[in-house]
């Protein structure tokens, strides 16, 4: 009799835990909030809306594969994920203008911003704190009317040097071998920036240079580009013409002249 109710006993108890082991862990929610630097006003930079994307926690400097995403105002300040299934995710925050332009982002943090979801809870994490982005800087240049290549010139590398206040203080230099190995964007060579120098909202001058395989330049003077700075994440593309048929030469790109600044050129 007492065996026949010890069975009963241990049946009864594999039924109430079995639904528990048989199933998965109860999803959790994240809430991630945000904010622009040190805590400015969204319009200090004219943010209207805010993308928090989670990713695949990867442990290293690399985010993994895109989880959920969600868009939200910006005068929101956070932004709420349900369903999550626990663990750690990579955070990857961007903020646009009216034009649909990323003006801040989290893309460069580091170490890079993450949370952590616990089973069947609501979780929040750590402010995610984003930064102006810099502008772009696009450059091409065309040797010898256009069907030139690098063998056929002196020229080993191109410097871009750029500045604000009008060549007072120097934001970036950077230096193109002639040929590049990286990918073009859109027919031009992209200016790698990842300590944010080039501020868009303070860029007005840019300048390019033709250097030989000792570092001397082979032109008179570089070429010079004055602008009104662009703001935050936007493009600027500019074209040099290198004419290397006797001493090498740079000048605008045809109808880029500056008509208000003489010796200057126009970004395209």
């Amino acid at each position: 009799m007492r065996t026949r109710l010890l069975v009963n006993f241990l049946a009864l108890t594999a039924l109430v835990v079995a639904p528990a082991c048989q199933g998965d862990d109860p999803p959790g929610s994240l809430i991630v909030p945000f904010k622009i630097g040190a805590n400015v006003p969204c319009s200090v930079l004219g943010v209207t809306d805010v993308t928090v994307a989670l990713h695949k926690y990867t442990g290293a400097s690399d985010v993994g594969d895109e989880i959920d995403t969600e868009i939200v105002a910006c005068e929101d300040g956070q932004a709420e994920f349900n369903g999550l299934q626990a663990g750690r995710y990579h955070i990857r925050v961007s903020g646009v203008d009216g034009e649909d332009v990323i003006v801040a982002d989290n893309f460069d943090n580091d170490p890079l911003d993450k949370g952590e979801v616990t089973s069947g809870a609501e979780n929040t994490a750590d402010v995610v704190t984003i930064s102006p982005t810099p502008a772009k800087i696009l450059v091409r240049w065309q040797l010898n009317g256009g069907f030139g290549m690098c063998t056929d010139v002196p020229i080993t590398t191109f410097r871009v040097e750029t500045y604000e206040k009008e060549g007072l203080s120097e934001l970036l230099t950077y230096d193109f071998d002639c040929d590049p190995e990286e990918d073009a964007v859109m027919g031009y060579n992209a200016v790698i920036d990842p300590t944010r120098e080039i501020a868009g909202d303070d860029l007005d001058l840019i300048k390019i240079d033709a250097l030989d395989d000792k570092g001397a330049s082979l032109v008179t003077s570089p070429l010079s580009f004055k602008m009104n700075p662009p703001g935050h994440g936007r493009t600027v593309k500019l074209t040099a013409v290198v004419d290397c048929a006797a001493d090498c030469s740079i000048d605008c790109a045809p109808g880029k002249e500056d008509p208000d600044n003489a010796g200057m050129c126009l970004p395209d």
